[in-house]
């Protein structure tokens, strides 16, 4: 049996402890910068197969997926049977490519509109597959995930150290590996309230997927399951 991921627990400041500075980008509009499809991986065949290898421990047969931020693969297990995959994302092509992508395909930028065409309560798990440093208003698309999700959904947001760097948050580019884990779990904690007063996820965490090792992707994913 596939030994499980190490996860740790996260502690939080009393308050949002970030400023609008830290999520600025290039002015290029992101719909002109993915225009042409880009049907490649972005993370090396191990994290890909280890990122799998989570999905398929942590997301339950028969359920309901939302991929944000979704491109031409969902890295979800091939023999894992799920009622339906739904994709938004900025490429039409690349969502048209995407085979587990049979619950519908939105083309949209989340930087410019963080809602989800998506019912409330009406999804298992959500995914965003290495992209979640792109997204300069995270905490409106991680409040918009709780919102589509089910009590007990759960959100997971995978991240590598690889990217285009001239469309990451500003911020994103100037902090350690551990520094970004943590913003990204303070997305969840505090997608709701800049104080923390009202929580909409539980138990995040980092699950650590793929060990930083010389010459090969590190991978980690930040969790948290909807109250």
């Amino acid at each position: 049996m596939a030994s499980r991921f190490v996860s740790r627990a996260v502690s939080f400041p009393a308050r949002w402890p970030y400023s609008p500075s830290d999520f600025t980008m290039d002015e290029g509009v992101d719909t002109n910068f993915y225009t042409f499809p880009r049907l490649v991986n972005h993370i090396d065949d191990n994290a890909i197969i280890n990122l799998r290898r989570y999905y398929g421990q942590n997301i339950k047969p028969e359920s309901s997926v939302l991929d944000i931020a979704s491109s031409w693969v969902s890295h979800l297990p091939e023999d894992l049977k799920l009622s339906r995959v739904t994709g938004i994302g900025l490429n039409k092509t690349e969502l048209e490519a995407n085979p587990r992508l049979d619950g519908g395909k939105v083309v949209k930028d989340l930087n410019v509109d963080t809602s989800f065409p998506i019912e409330d309560g009406s999804v298992d798990a959500v995914i965003c597959n290495v992209s979640i440093d792109y997204l300069t208003k995270p905490r409106e698309v991680c409040l918009e995930a709780a919102r589509v999700l089910r009590p007990g959904g759960t959100l997971h947001l995978a991240i590598s150290n690889r990217c285009f760097p001239t469309k990451v948050i500003g911020r994103w580019l100037r902090m350690e590996e551990e520094e970004r884990l943590e913003m990204v779990a303070a997305y969840m904690h505090f997608a709701a309230a800049e104080d923390g007063s009202r929580a909409v996820f539980k138990d995040i965490q980092i699950v650590e997927v793929v060990k930083p090792t010389w010459g090969a992707d590190p991978l980690n994913v930040v969790r948290g399951t909807r109250i």
